[in-house]
């Protein structure tokens, strides 16, 4: 037990140091992108910072293998919705793995609780790779939404927008909420999924009625899963399904028995924005079911198309993040003592040369000697004006 923690405080810290490393990779195209082209920022930050994360944590897990049945999204390009089940802390970990199988690993944005953008370094990577965070207060969450899904549609990103309509991982005390709720609102009594909330996804549908995205409903069940509900002193341990991961257990290397099953299905987004709470009801009624089947079979049912993903762990993705750290270290310095005092000389030589043949190339001297001109036909004129007045 004691090399399993060391092991796993041992790897967090490397999780952590690649983390520091890649937030300042962030920060840089925060400071030298952002404020010129924003959309080009985005696009950086998904695509080269988001998927460099992705790729390089990935070597400090236990291999992903999925067992994928239905449709998951093809196109990089066009943007999606998301929406799952939450039966552990990891579910975001093997979605994410998914999109990363598509190509799609820049594209994610995951809907968080507004806490967790103030942990040291991960939070500060997940509030540069721009996650939607919700403080679970509508009143203030509803602005924010619309604000941030307008950016995201304006700035033309394809976004797939990873929601968990649920709001928080499966607990035996939610679960007696949850039904005490549906019996008061005569929706779906449901024992293996919590009821889905409507509000948040509303309010973001409403906000990306132009774009009308695709919307995919997953569901995802670990194996050796038995039904087990745990309790909310548990955490995200299990006493009889010891074996379904939690992101405790993947620090600690720790791989699930066998695939994680994972079923997609395809809607449009007219299918949920007509009346989204019987949409919702009518899913997780499905998850139910099928998670029901997954329990006696250890699969989803009718899954003869399922694709077997194995996701790579390379640490050729490492090694490009601390190559690249290692040259900005060493090179960066040396490039800005040699540039700053070079492009200090020239422009001083460019400046004396300008006032005497103003045909330099150098930009600066010239647009200065306009100025002067400029200021100078400026007090002509005011002159002749007073000498015409008097």
């Amino acid at each position: 037990m004691a090399v399993f923690h060391l092991y796993s405080a041992l790897n967090l810290l490397w999780i952590l140091c690649n983390s520091a490393c890649i937030n300042f990779l962030q920060f840089c195209l925060w400071c030298l992108v952002r404020p010129f082209d924003k959309p080009l920022y985005r696009r950086l930050m998904g695509s080269v910072a988001q998927a460099l994360w992705v790729d390089v944590t990935s070597t400090s897990f236990p291999q992903t293998k999925l067992s994928v049945s239905g449709e998951l999204p093809t196109d990089p390009t066009r943007p999606v919705i998301l929406i799952a089940n939450h039966q552990v802390d990891a579910d975001w970990w093997y979605i994410w793995q998914a999109a990363r199988h598509q190509h799609a690993a820049g594209n994610i944005k995951i809907v968080l609780k507004d806490q967790l953008k103030y942990l040291p370094i991960i939070g500060w990577g997940m509030r540069l790779f721009q996650f939607l965070f919700l403080r679970r207060r509508i009143d203030e969450d509803a602005a924010h939404i619309k604000k941030y899904m307008g950016g995201l549609i304006a700035d033309d990103f394809p976004f797939w927008l990873v929601l968990f309509p649920e709001g928080t991982t499966i607990h035996s005390e939610y679960v007696t909420k949850s039904q005490a709720f549906a019996a008061r609102e005569g929706r779906p009594k449901l024992e293996r999924v919590l009821l889905p909330r409507t509000t948040g996804m509303q309010i973001i549908l409403d906000a990306v009625a132009d774009t009308k995205p695709d919307i995919y409903d997953l569901t995802l069940a670990f194996p050796s899963y038995s039904g087990e509900v745990p309790t909310f002193d548990m955490g995200y341990g299990r006493k009889v399904d010891t074996e379904v991961p939690s992101m405790k257990s993947l620090l600690a290397g720790k791989a699930p028995v066998g695939r994680v099953a994972m079923h997609s299905r395809k809607f449009s987004y007219e299918d949920a924005a007509t009346d989204l709470q019987g949409f919702l009801d009518a899913r997780w009624k499905e998850k139910e079911e099928r998670m029901n089947y997954f329990i006696e079979h250890q699969k989803f049912p009718g899954d003869e198309t399922t694709v077997e993903m194995e996701l790579s762990t390379s640490v050729r993705a490492v090694f490009r993040l601390w190559l690249g750290i290692t040259l900005s270290c060493i090179v960066l310095p040396v490039v800005m003592m040699l540039f700053f005092p070079l492009y200090f000389l020239w422009v001083v030589y460019c400046f004396v040369y300008s006032v005497y043949d103003r045909t330099t190339n150098f930009w600066w001297p010239y647009i200065f000697n306009l100025f002067l001109e400029r200021a100078a036909k400026t007090h002509d004129r005011f002159k002749r004006q007073q000498t015409k007045d008097l």
